[in-house]
């Protein structure tokens, strides 16, 4: 099932309380499975904010409805800085 979500220029992602998050707890993001839903509330945000640089994300969701590809995507990303500040150590130590 496709669901949208909503990600602005910083990476942060829109929770259910409008606030924006780091996105590590996928049942706290705001998703809607219509996108004329998600391009309301993104004009919504951008009418209270006009230097908000935001868009929405097609993504899929688990069997709760939740966005997978969100947190496959922020474990890559983790794993991926872990990696590069270990090569950095040691590239540090040569």
């Amino acid at each position: 099932m496709k669901i949208y979500i909503i990600k602005n220029c910083d990476k942060s992602i829109l929770g259910k309380d409008l606030e924006w998050l780091n996105g590590s707890d996928a049942s706290q993001i705001f998703n809607t499975e219509h996108r004329d839903i998600a391009l309301n509330q993104l004009i919504e945000l951008n009418a209270k904010d006009i230097n908000l640089r935001a868009q929405i994300i097609e993504c899929e969701a688990d069997k709760k409805g939740r966005p997978i590809m969100l947190l496959e995507s922020a474990a890559t990303a983790a794993s991926a800085s872990n990696s590069a500040s270990a090569n950095t150590i040691q590239s540090d130590a040569a």
